[in-house]
């Protein structure tokens, strides 16, 4: 029995063949998934789990298709979205309990309105809340992981922990996450704020970000900043703003942003992100690191 037939009588939304990537990431680039699935909650995330590791067959999970491109040949096996049914906030006192699927603005917007304080810089970060727990994602002086008290798990095996704060390691983009299954929900504690001057300060990120960030499809950073340097101002340096391989571009706003101006590929995204790499190496001999996940098959 293939995944349509077997998940499709477990899942809600049923599975879909042959989805295009291009449909559910930021870049608007990506091949097909040769099955996705929208799990409705987390009994459904474990049976998608539990399915794969009983049929061995590889399984990518995802959020809102931020800071990720996938190759134009697409991925092959199952697909997971953390998507809508894990878009929800409850307020706990001092803390909040978020799903996964939650972006950061919307996060940083119900917080304000909460009155609560500490979330605020993640306004305007591209991303839902279960990657930015991954790769503790941070701006202007803040990280995400500071505000962790807890985080809900489904594991490898299909079973689901919660893991307290005194076992959870963040650092810069990264944190012990990685690999310890999918995130579903975290919570995260707070202080008490004023709302008004909350919703203020969550108003300024958002326009400092639309003045400093381009417009037009991208991932966010794509390459992590290196000790000392900002990369996108390596870039820059090295004559990398602007560069171009067909539709995608070096943003001229920004450069560490790859934008697509209308019709590239990944492989295009993927052959600039190399071209500005070796430009940046051989005028400072630093290797910059992407932030951004490639994931797929190429064309």
């Amino acid at each position: 029995m293939n995944p349509k037939e077997e998940l499709g009588r477990l899942l809600q939304a049923g599975v879909r063949e042959n989805e295009p990537m291009a449909l559910h990431t930021s870049w608007q680039v990506g091949g097909a998934a040769d099955y996705y699935l929208l799990p409705a909650d987390e009994t459904e995330l474990q049976e998608i789990v539990r399915y794969c590791k009983r049929e061995g067959l590889p399984l990518f999970v995802f959020g809102n298709g931020t800071n990720l491109l996938v190759r134009d040949g697409g991925i092959r096996g199952l697909v997971a979205q953390i998507g809508a049914p894990f878009n929800y906030i409850y307020r706990e006192g001092e803390l909040l309990r978020a799903g996964a699927g939650v972006s950061l603005t919307s996060l940083a917007r119900r917080a304000a309105k909460e009155g609560l304080q500490g979330c605020g810089f993640g306004a305007g970060i591209p991303g839902s809340l279960g990657g930015a727990l991954v790769m503790n994602a941070g701006a202007f002086g803040s990280y995400i992981g500071s505000l962790v008290e807890e985080v809900r798990l489904v594991c490898p095996d299909g079973g689901a922990i919660s893991l307290g704060s005194e076992e959870l390691v963040f650092g810069y983009r990264r944190s012990n996450l990685a690999g310890k299954g999918i995130i579903v929900e975290a919570l995260l504690r707070l202080k008490q704020g004023e709302p008004a001057a909350l919703a203020e300060e969550v108003e300024s990120y958002l326009a400092e970000r639309r003045r400093r960030h381009p417009s037009q499809p991208s991932a966010g950073s794509v390459f992590r900043n290196p000790p000392g340097r900002p990369a996108g101002g390596l870039i820059e340096e090295a004559g990398g703003k602007g560069l171009s391989v067909g539709p995608a571009q070096v943003s001229e706003k920004h450069a560490n942003f790859i934008v697509n101006s209308g019709g590239a590929t990944a492989a295009d995204i993927e052959e600039l992100i190399g071209v500005v790499r070796r430009r940046v190496k051989d005028r400072f001999a630093v290797e910059l690191q992407t932030e951004v996940r490639i994931i797929g098959e190429k064309r």
